[in-house]
């Protein structure tokens, strides 16, 4: 499964991807800056650095990083007449204040690289040093640019020192190499290492959870939100050292933690053996929901042949076999990238943010920042948008659970896109 992701460019490691305004500057940020719709569109950036956050001390945070170099463009063009590739790290660590209003610049660096074509690996790590302190919350800005492609990667980071024993304060290695794992989704079999960042525990407390098997509501709901519970369905102590190695044997959801009373952990997920891809037609059956009504979806059930069900629901409302091919590869395309980019508690696509991009795809314009998410849409109706804003869910059991601001109102638009799909026409705003 690791494999498949890192194929894809992409990992599950949490990046938190955000706007904000520095104190050192007066100006206001301009939309066209502000716009970083780009982290949810694959084909957009050539560029899908990967991070792992670690403090290793109460004064210091270290900060892996991997790049792909098969991403980097290399050249024959210089004094030595090899194939290199040329990228630069350019970070800026900024500091909240006591009222978290605005940020502190505290550091920067601008780090040159680089690689030679002929020896190059698979993947290349480094790791950016930091002084932090406990207590305070940073964000790291980090842009990745291929010099000689001249296209960059922009990331923001947030580097959390309030809790001791938040996840930040462990890290993930792979037991092959030791080297940092960059992603919390593990499949049976898959086998890790653990560190923290204290010593003198020998034992570790694991809190398991089973799958959450919810569905967003509607974008129009006022149904309350069924909150995931907080208490585990399992729990059991593992003897803890540097060459401890551990597994997720079964799907659920894990939290490592070194202290009972502790809220939060490590907080690590197995949502499957074909996660994240859906490659048989029960897993296939289920994103239909967001189309079909009620009744539908009840007779797709029932069919002894999901299969069958499923090819002909999708050729039914295409009307032609090319078609309903291009309508599925583009629908489970966004249930993949669903997956990729906003899975928590629950794969991806079962969330709120996964259920507006399968139904209209990735934003044209995003703004982000720690707490929050709007998305805007262009529409085909002159001065009009289509927006959905989503808020920050604080859970002990992920960092990445956004919930939908539901609205009456978006039901007009909501049922357009689901209309258009079920029409044979795969949505778009400005269509």
């Amino acid at each position: 499964m690791q494999k498949a992701i890192k194929i894809l460019g992409y990992s599950l490691i949490v990046i938190f991807v955000i706007v904000f305004a520095s104190c050192t500057s007066s100006k206001k940020t301009s939309k066209r800056e502000m716009n970083l719709a780009d982290i949810y569109n694959p084909s957009r950036s050539s560029l899908h650095p990967d991070f792992s956050i670690h403090h290793i001390s109460d004064s210091n945070t270290l900060v892996y990083l991997r790049i792909y170099p098969a991403e980097l463009m290399y050249s024959q063009a210089n004094e030595t007449g090899k194939s290199l590739a040329r990228f630069s790290i350019n970070y800026k660590l900024f500091q909240y204040d006591e009222n978290r209003i605005r940020t502190i610049l505290r550091d920067s660096a601008l780090i040159e690289k680089t690689l030679d074509q002929e020896i190059v690996r698979n993947t290349y790590f480094s790791a950016l040093p930091l002084k932090t302190k406990n207590g305070s919350r940073y964000i790291l800005q980090v842009t990745i640019k291929d010099e000689l492609r001249l296209t960059q990667s922009r990331n923001y980071l947030i580097i959390d020192k309030t809790d001791p024993y938040n996840r930040q304060n462990f890290q993930l290695l792979s037991s092959k190499n030791r080297y940092p794992t960059f992603t919390y989704i593990f499949a049976k079999g898959e086998e890790f290492l653990i560190k923290y960042n204290e010593l003198g525990y020998d034992s570790i407390i694991v809190d398991y959870f089973n799958l959450d098997r919810t569905l967003p509501r509607p974008v129009f709901s006022s149904t309350p939100e069924i909150r995931m519970k907080t208490y585990p369905d399992s729990s059991w102590v593992l003897p803890f050292t540097e060459t401890s190695v551990f597994s997720l044997d079964m799907p659920g959801i894990y939290m490592f933690k070194m202290k009972k009373d502790a809220k939060t952990g490590l907080t690590l997920y197995n949502f499957g053996e074909d996660f994240p891809r859906l490659k048989n037609a029960n897993d296939m059956l289920g994103p239909l929901v967001y189309l079909s009504s009620s009744a539908e979806f009840r007779d797709l059930r029932m069919k002894p042949n999901r299969k069958l069900a499923i090819d002909n629901y999708w050729l039914n409302i295409a009307g032609n076999i090319d078609d309903a091919r291009e309508m599925i590869r583009v629908y489970y395309n966004r249930i993949l990238f669903s997956n990729l980019y906003f899975s928590s508690y629950k794969e991806g696509w079962k969330t709120d943010r996964g259920m507006i991009y399968v139904i209209f795809g990735a934003p044209d314009f995003l703004e982000k920042n720690p707490d929050e998410e709007i998305w805007l849409y262009r529409t085909k109706r002159s001065g009009s948008k289509i927006e959905f804003t989503f808020k920050r869910n604080n859970t002990p059991l992920s960092f990445e659970d956004f919930v939908l601001d539901r609205k009456s109102s978006s039901t007009a638009v909501w049922s357009e896109a689901v209309e258009s799909w079920k029409r044979g026409k795969i949505y778009s705003p400005e269509l």
